[in-house]
């Protein structure tokens, strides 16, 4: 029962590591994101909480693509969806 109590313990360790480690990834992706809109204009606060609140890496990938390529914030809004939600 012991060995069993401590692989338990040990799984759920690991999972929370990895649970850490993606969380700091999206971290990343959506501070780079913001950065890359800073150079083109002024974030809104509702933009960056709202890119920061993103824990999807595949859309946080897009949207440094298109914060990358887009000429404005309203570029950037536009090019990802989301002029209507902010």
């Amino acid at each position: 029962m012991c060995s069993s109590f401590g692989q338990l313990l040990d799984k759920e360790k690991a999972e929370g590591r990895a649970e850490g480690k993606a969380e700091g990834r999206a971290k990343e992706r959506a501070e780079a994101v913001i950065e890359l809109l800073e150079e083109i204009g002024e974030p809104s606060r509702q933009l960056r909480e709202y890119i920061m609140e993103q824990t999807e890496l595949e859309i946080l990938r897009r949207w440094h693509r298109a914060a990358a390529k887009a000429e404005s914030i309203e570029d950037f809004e536009q090019a990802v969806g989301l002029a209507p939600i902010i």
